[in-house]
């Protein structure tokens, strides 16, 4: 199992990387390997294989390069999703509305005030 190690990505790819592989990592330590592999009808040996071990990378450090190469973040299930664009146009709004008390009444509420 040869690849490139996180540390020597670019900049970039790396901080994705290694967050890709220490959520994995995280995950897997939350869920036991043993749990994973019976939910996934393989042994956990092949689990451990995948993490690796100290001297030897595993499938999964690869995985957490692909995913981070691939331009993809890793997050929980429950994280919501919300792109730059709309992000800065939000706090373009906040910033200019900020000052407007029945905007913040309005925020607070919930939208229910008229």
């Amino acid at each position: 199992m040869c690849h490139t190690p996180i540390h020597l990505l670019s900049d970039p790819t790396r901080g994705i990387a290694r967050n890709n592989y220490a959520f994995l990592l995280q995950r897997l330590t939350d869920k036991t390997q043993c749990a994973t592999a019976a939910a996934t009808g393989v042994s956990t040996a092949k689990i451990s294989r995948l993490v690796g071990s100290e001297d030897k990378q595993g499938d999964l450090e690869l995985f957490a390069i692909m995913c981070a190469f691939l331009g993809i973040k890793l997050v929980d299930i429950d994280a919501v999703f919300c792109d730059r664009d709309m992000a800065q146009a939000m706090a373009t709004m906040l910033r200019t509305s900020v000052n407007s008390p029945d905007f913040i009444d309005i925020i607070f509420s919930g939208g229910d005030k008229k």
